[in-house]
């Protein structure tokens, strides 16, 4: 996810779309907001920005010294009910034929693997789990208010961005992992690198997905056998990366068909007076089928380099031109 905080790596398709279309550019060092021209038409592009406060992930607006950039937007912040809250968002999903994890708030359990989490929450926030067989809750299950309980896939963890409903770019991350060696503990193994660029782990954080595979910090795993460490997009073990993720032009026909068909269909829930010039993610899980299992929606994200093509085509499509002004009869400037 590093590609998308470096703001050069976004200057850069809108740079090429510029010189594409003849477009001039300009960049606010006050305000850090884009203001493109082209053929008589303008367009500004508003910034966005995430800081760390209270050892939590916001969203900023504003520039300032203590936000990391993420991209730049035509409009300063839009909000639908899908995306703020994942049960509207689930329910619309089902009702419209595309395939969601299982969900519940009281009863039995629907599935024996599942996690916690919030309806209304981002970054991952406040979700707890996974539980199952081997890793029930502590006490028994006793929900929040606002929690629900969700169906918990291993699989690999999706994030794709969505211009208007048509699929711009698509991460598919591989969960970390311990591959156990039948001598040391996971522990050990977290604790001793094997050399420069390989990373000394903490596995606080992994106490409750070990659980649930039947593991805990000082199991000695057979040779070979792949540990779960994380489930989620942003895990305390993501490696340093500058690379573009982007994959969806690699990857296969049968996952990308599942986010074509899903893309504008979602996009048709989008209240009507915010739907045209948006853009969203959508969260996933892919399991070892190929099978994508959608999880929420997001109005605000991270922007992704590969979104501006699609963003600027529209937008200047709908933007209406000005006029050039007349020049009066005896006026002095040159035709």
């Amino acid at each position: 996810m590093y590609f998308l905080f470096r703001p050069i790596k976004h200057l850069h398709p809108i740079r090429e779309w510029a010189l594409a279309h003849g477009a001039d550019a300009s960049l606010d060092p006050l305000t850090f907001e884009m203001t493109l021209r082209c053929g008589g038409r303008t367009v500004v592009l508003y910034p966005r920005f995430v800081r760390q406060h209270e050892g939590r992930t916001t969203y900023q607006r504003p520039f300032a010294g203590d936000g990391d950039f993420i991209g730049w937007m035509p409009y300063p912040v839009k909000s639908w009910g899908l995306s703020t809250d994942k049960t509207l968002f689930k329910n619309y999903a089902l009702a419209n034929g595309l395939r969601v994890t299982a969900s519940w708030t009281d009863g039995p359990e629907l599935v024996p693997d599942y996690i916690v989490k919030p309806a209304i929450s981002s970054f991952g926030v406040g979700i707890r789990g996974p539980f199952g067989p081997l890793a029930p809750p502590v006490g028994g299950l006793a929900l929040e208010s606002g929690e629900f309980c969700e169906q918990f896939i291993r699989g690999r963890s999706a994030k794709a961005w969505f211009w208007n409903g048509e699929p711009a770019a698509l991460e598919v991350l591989t969960p970390p992992q311990i591959i156990g060696d039948g001598r040391r503990t996971l522990r050990e193994i977290a604790t001793q690198p094997r050399g420069n660029f390989d990373l000394v782990m903490d596995l606080d954080a992994s106490v409750q997905i070990l659980a649930w595979q039947g593991y805990h910090l000082d199991s000695v795993v057979p040779e070979g056998v792949e540990v779960m460490l994380d489930f989620r997009y942003l895990t305390p073990h993501d490696r340093v990366t500058l690379k573009n993720r982007d994959v969806w032009d690699a990857v296969s026909t049968e996952i990308a068909t599942q986010f074509c068909y899903a893309g504008p269909l979602l996009h048709r829930g989008i209240d009507e007076p915010l739907r045209r010039n948006s853009v969203f993610t959508l969260d996933a899980v892919i399991d070892a089928d190929d099978r994508v299992w959608l999880l929420e929606m997001n109005s605000h994200p991270m922007i992704h380099p590969n979104v501006y093509p699609l963003m600027l085509a529209s937008v200047f499509a709908d933007e209406p031109a000005q006029a050039e002004p007349a020049l009066e009869i005896g006026s002095t400037h040159a035709a």
